[in-house]
């Protein structure tokens, strides 16, 4: 099941893989801009990965295709391996039929530590294999890391709910998502209005009978 964040995702460099290969890096916010509007799905992947990775693509590839929504929404791959060249983003890409709205893009080491970092998301050299979460997180517009979306087992309907709350206002968003903390709320309001009335009847002055004069 997705679980909300709210959080502004730091504007790294990235490499672009369907640019040339000497292009220089440019902001994740420039090449998010270029692929349209509308909330991003952050898929984390590792083109050298012979697991997870090719089937968490393939998923969201036919879990989007199915999806009714004629609003717009964005999809970029990074790549998580300080290894990755532009030559295996491509191969990666047709090998697994990434489509070509899609973006794919590569990092330096640094800016794939803060990038992943600050999603808490952690990566483990094992003898050249990445160990790494099977995740992937969902931005709105702003690119504010609204919710991640955890395992292999979701459904195309808790993605396509989770894309949908992702577009509404992060109060809107945290209120649909955490109905027991609204609760909550209702519950220690009523809690305080009571305290408040029981302190106003034990502390408040008597009321006195206005004394006539003679």
């Amino acid at each position: 099941m997705p679980a909300l964040q709210l959080a502004t995702v730091p504007d790294v460099q990235v490499m672009d893989g369907d640019a040339d290969g000497n292009a220089p890096p440019a902001p994740l916010r420039t090449i998010l801009g270029a692929a349209g509007s509308g909330p991003v799905i952050l898929l984390p992947v590792y083109t050298r990965c012979s697991a997870s990775c090719p089937i968490l693509t393939r998923k969201l590839e036919a879990a989007l295709e199915g999806m009714k929504s004629a609003a717009p929404f964005r999809v970029v791959l990074v790549s998580f391996d300080p290894l990755e060249t532009p030559e295996s983003l491509r191969l990666y890409r047709g090998r697994e039929h990434v489509p070509a709205n899609w973006k794919l893009v590569r990092a330096s080491e640094d800016d794939i530590r803060s990038l992943f970092g600050f999603f808490r998301y952690s990566v483990m050299n094992q003898e050249g294999a990445l160990l790494h979460p099977n995740e992937m997180f969902l931005l709105d517009g702003a690119l504010n890391w609204r919710w991640t979306v955890a395992g292999e087992d979701w459904t195309p309907g808790e993605l396509a709910a989770a894309i949908e709350q992702t577009r509404a206002p992060g109060l809107v968003a945290n209120l649909k998502a955490k109905p027991e903390a609204l609760a909550w709320a209702g519950f220690a309001g009523v809690v305080l209005g009571v305290g408040l009335a029981l302190g106003w009847l034990l502390f408040r002055k008597p009321l006195r009978r206005p004394v006539a004069a003679h």
